[in-house]
C-alpha cells in the first residue's frame, strides 16, 4: 500500500437535511486524501426522499452546463498549506473570509445555506517579508460572480500599506434557475419549463402559449381567432384592456455590477508574543449607482473612513475599536460580510403580483450622513471556550419611509459568537452565532433580511460514531412589503447526521 493510500481518510455520514423547506435523506461520502502539503476532501451525496425520488440537483448532467457544477460539487474543498504559510490556497466553502482590517470584506461567507445552495470558491495568500498577497472567489458554479484582493506592502516608510479591490460583476448571478432559461425561480411562473416564465392571471398557462385565451383572467375572451375551435370568421379583439405583468429580469441578459477600492495603513506600537498594540486607518470608495429612496433619483455610492483605528492583543483577548464616518453617506462598512449571499437580492411587489428584484446595493440610498464607532472583542476563556462579540454604534441621517424624508437615527449592528474549542465529555464540538446588521436597535430583535442565528453541536455515541445536528435561520422578505412575517419568509435549514469514519 502506498503512503498516500495509508493516509487515506474515509468518512462517511447518514442523516437527514432540510432543502426548500422539504425534509430529504441523506447517505454521504466524504474522503479526505492528504497529499504532502496538500488535502483533497469529497462530497459525495445523493438526497433522496421518502418516495425514493432523488434530489437531482447534485447530479445533474442533462448539459454541459450542469455536468460543470455537479463535478464542482463534489469538491467539498482542496487545499494547499494553511492560513499564514508562504503559500496557502483552498477550494470549497467558505466560512469566514476577511481582507485586511475589514472595511469592506469581513467575515464573508458562501456557505449560510448548505446544502440548499451550494457554492464551490477560492481563497488564497502569499506571505512574505516585504509584500503580503490575498484574495477571494466567491463561486466558481457563477464563473466567479464576487472576487476581491489585497496587496499589502511594506516598502514604503517602512510601514504596512495595503491596497484592497472587491467586485461583484452581476449581482444577480446568486439567483437560482432551475430550467437553465435566463430567469430566476422567484420571478419565474414556469421554473421547470423553459419555453415560458409569464403567467399574468395564475391559471397555468403562459402568456405566450397559443392555449392561453384570457391573459388576465378578467372571464373575456382576449381574441377570436383560428386558436378557437369552431371560429372560422377574422380576428376580433374583444377585449381592449389587458394588463400584463413585465417581462422578468433575464440573467443572461441583464446585469448590474459593484465595485470598490480601499487604502489602509498600519503602525505597530507594540510587538510581542501575548501583547501587541496596533494603530491604523483606512478609506474605502464604492463605485456604482443606487437611488433615492423618496425622488427615485440616481446617485453615486459614497465613501465610509476610518481615520483611527486600534488593535490589540492582551493574552487571551483581542480588542480591536474604530472611529467610523460616512462623509456623504450611501456607503456600509463591512459590505462584503456573512450574510451577503442572502442581501445582495432583495425583492419589492410590482404591478400585477409582479416581484421585482433590487440589488442591495440600490438600498443603500437610505444611508445619509453618519458619525460612530465600531468594538470588537476576542476572548478564550481558558482552553475550552472562545467567546467573540462586536457592536457597531453609528448616529445620523436615515431615510424613514413613514415621514417620507432622512431622519437623524441610530444604526447599529450587533454580532455574538461562542464555540467550543476542546471537547467536553461526549460533546466533541459546538457553535452558536447570532447576527443584525444596520438596525435602530439590534437589542429588540426584530428580525430582518440582516438576521442570521445558528448553532452546531456535535456528540460522540462511541464506537467512533458522532451525531452532528446544525441549524442555521435567516430571511426573506418574499412578498416585498418590507417587514418579516410568516413562514414563507423565514428560511430555516436543519442537518442531523451519524457520521463515522472507516
Amino acid at each position: 500500500m502506498s503512503p498516500v493510500n495509508s493516509q487515506i481518510q474515509n468518512k462517511g455520514a447518514v442523516g437527514a437535511v432540510t432543502i426548500d423547506g422539504k425534509v430529504w435523506n441523506q447517505v454521504a461520502m466524504r474522503p479526505v486524501i492528504p497529499i504532502g502539503k496538500w488535502g483533497i476532501a469529497l462530497d459525495l451525496v445523493i438526497y433522496f426522499d421518502a418516495e425514493g425520488n432523488i434530489h437531482a440537483d447534485e447530479w445533474d448532467f442533462s448539459s454541459a452546463n450542469g455536468i460543470k457544477n455537479t463535478l464542482i460539487d463534489k469538491i467539498y474543498y482542496i487545499r494547499y498549506g494553511y492560513p499564514g504559510d508562504r503559500i496557502y490556497g483552498k477550494i470549497g466553502a467558505l466560512d469566514r473570509v476577511n481582507l485586511g482590517y475589514g472595511i469592506l470584506v469581513s467575515d464573508y461567507a458562501n456557505m449560510m445555506l448548505y446544502p440548499q445552495v451550494r457554492k464551490t470558491g477560492l481563497n488564497f495568500e502569499y506571505n512574505s517579508k516585504s509584500i503580503n498577497i490575498e484574495g477571494f472567489v466567491n463561486d466558481f458554479k457563477e464563473n466567479i460572480g464576487l472576487f476581491g484582493g489585497r496587496v499589502v506592502t511594506r516598502k514604503v516608510m517602512g510601514l504596512p500599506i495595503g491596497f484592497s479591490v472587491v467586485m461583484d460583476r452581476n449581482q444577480y448571478l446568486g439567483m437560482k434557475d432551475s430550467d437553465g432559461d435566463g430567469r430566476p425561480n422567484i420571478v419565474d411562473d414556469f421554473p421547470n419549463d423553459k419555453n415560458w416564465w409569464v403567467d399574468t392571471d395564475g391559471d397555468g398557462i403562459a402568456d405566450n402559449n397559443p392555449d392561453e385565451w384570457d391573459i388576465d383572467g378578467d372571464g373575456i375572451t382576449d381574441t377570436l381567432d383560428s386558436r378557437i375551435p369552431g371560429w372560422t370568421g377574422e380576428t376580433v379583439i374583444l377585449d381592449q384592456d389587458i394588463p400584463r405583468k413585465g417581462n422578468p429580469l433575464n440573467l443572461s441578459e441583464d446585469s448590474d455590477n459593484i465595485m470598490a477600492f480601499a487604502v489602509d495603513i498600519g503602525y505597530p506600537l507594540v510587538m510581542q508574543d501575548n501583547f501587541s498594540i496596533s494603530l491604523y486607518a483606512q478609506i474605502a470608495q464604492m463605485i456604482g449607482e443606487t437611488v433615492h429612496p423618496g425622488t427615485g433619483e440616481t446617485l453615486s455610492l459614497g465613501t465610509g473612513l476610518v481615520p483611527f483605528g486600534i488593535s490589540s492583543r492582551f493574552g487571551p483577548a483581542q480588542f480591536y475599536f474604530e472611529y467610523r464616518i460616512i462623509p456623504q453617506g450611501r456607503f456600509e462598512f463591512n459590505y462584503w460580510n456573512r450574510i451577503y449571499e442572502i442581501e445582495r437580492i432583495r425583492f419589492s411587489s410590482g404591478e400585477n403580483n409582479q416581484i421585482i428584484l433590487q440589488t442591495k446595493e440600490s438600498g443603500l440610498g437610505r444611508f445619509g450622513k453618519q458619525k460612530g464607532y465600531f468594538a470588537r472583542m476576542v476572548l478564550n476563556v481558558g482552553p475550552m471556550f472562545q467567546v467573540g462579540a462586536a457592536y457597531h454604534d453609528m448616529l445620523g441621517e436615515i431615510w424613514s419611509t413613514p415621514d417620507g424624508e432622512f431622519i437623524d437615527d441610530k444604526n447599529q449592528t450587533f454580532l455574538a459568537s461562542l464555540r467550543l474549542k476542546k471537547a467536553i465529555s461526549k460533546i466533541q464540538h459546538a457553535r452558536a452565532f447570532y447576527q443584525q446588521r444596520n438596525v435602530p436597535n439590534p437589542f429588540k430583535f426584530d428580525y430582518t433580511e440582516s438576521t442570521i442565528l445558528g448553532y452546531e453541536l456535535g456528540i460522540a455515541l462511541g464506537q467512533g460514531l458522532v451525531l452532528n445536528y446544525t441549524f442555521r435561520r435567516s430571511f426573506r422578505d418574499m412578498n416585498g412589503d418590507g417587514e418579516i412575517s410568516g413562514e414563507g419568509e423565514t428560511i430555516d435549514i436543519r442537518s442531523i447526521e451519524t457520521s463515522f469514519s472507516f
